[in-house]
């Protein structure tokens, strides 16, 4: 099959969706690594008060907008809380002791003088006395007892809950190998010197370490179902009892084909449902296969379409890859 220069990109997707992308993408050998996802709604601007206007900040003696606070009594905001019981914007709702920090977006929601994660989860709290109420993740976590939270338990906890000391869904964890910001909405992550963070946005993970993020509510779908709704569909779909698969150019189809499911685990199959595939092919030509599921299934619904993907018969033929054309000539 021959394909023209304008349908370059797509054949080079396909191409890369054989190579990586087997149950809604496949890639032997390589441990995907997830683009995240959109942060958590952005917090309001403000409540009621009467006529008094929302404010963006402001603590002490002056309120939101360079407005002066008369009273530290006050609740301008109607949020329970006043300057005197340490509410640093009297003119938000939203900002006050005790309300959820969304990191980094240049807010101190929760007013303890930082938009930074609200909780710092080390490996035990006795290593630091002049923080006592640190929660201590090696004792929630090393279920050997080596001293050590290895992938293995930091999975199983991801796995009953995206968050260790606040409440969350179960999660999925996504591998970091690189400087990235790119964790997704609500749970986790682990960094490799050995520091464990809750957040509740985007964008807080640094370099080398693994996140838990939060997975969608369950609506019970079973396998079938959960399959259309990660848009398998859109690739992957067959005959009743099938599963079509694009086997790449130069691949024996029947060699390619027998033992399609046991080169791929569970986790890894839930890695690429979950966080969906994208890289670059050796050219240099960035492909993204398919999307990530987190934030459309739930942890058991991928588990369900995982089980339900295995009684299908892959079948698939050969596809040729159309070479990248020449770069546009700007002066025609």
């Amino acid at each position: 099959m021959t394909q023209s220069p304008r349908s370059t990109l797509l054949a080079l997707a396909l191409a890369s969706f054989a190579a990586f992308a087997p149950a809604c993408g496949d890639d032997d050998g390589v441990t995907p690594i997830g683009t995240g996802g959109s942060g958590g709604e952005p917090p309001g601007t403000g409540g009621a008060g009467g006529e008094e206007p929302a404010g963006t900040g402001g603590s002490g003696a002056t309120g939101a907008g360079g407005q002066p606070v008369g009273d530290e009594d006050s609740d301008h905001d109607r949020d329970g809380l006043t300057p005197r019981a340490g509410d640093c914007d009297d003119f938000n709702n939203t900002v006050h002791p005790g309300a959820e920090e969304r990191n980094f977006d240049d807010i101190d929601s929760d007013c303890d003088g930082s938009d930074a994660p609200r909780k710092t989860l080390v490996w035990s709290a006795d290593e630091d006395p002049a923080q006592p109420d640190l929660v201590d993740a090696l004792a929630l976590m090393d279920a050997d007892g080596d001293g050590q939270i290895s992938f293995e338990e930091f999975s199983a906890a991801c796995a009953e809950s995206a968050m260790l000391a606040g409440t969350a869904r179960p999660g999925v964890v996504q591998v970091h190998a690189s400087c990235s910001g790119n964790n997704s909405c609500r749970g986790m992550v682990y960094q490799s010197w050995n520091e464990l963070y809750e957040h509740s946005c985007r964008a807080v993970n640094g370099c080398d370490g693994w996140s838990c993020v939060e997975t969608a509510e369950d609506q019970d779908r079973d396998g079938p179902a959960a399959f259309k709704a990660a848009t398998c569909d859109h690739c992957h779909s067959a005959a009743t009892g099938k599963f079509s698969v694009k086997v790449p150019p130069g691949e024996d189809v029947s060699a390619f084909l027998a033992d399609f499911w046991e080169r791929r685990s569970d986790p890894y199959l839930q890695a690429i449902i979950a966080f969906g595939i994208d890289g670059a092919t050796p050219e240099g030509t960035a492909y993204a296969n398919m999307p990530g599921s987190y934030h459309v299934l739930s942890r058991s619904e991928m588990d369900r379409l995982i089980a339900y993907l295995r009684t299908l018969t892959p079948e698939g033929d050969n596809f040729e890859q159309v070479p990248t054309p020449d770069p546009i000539d700007p002066g025609n």
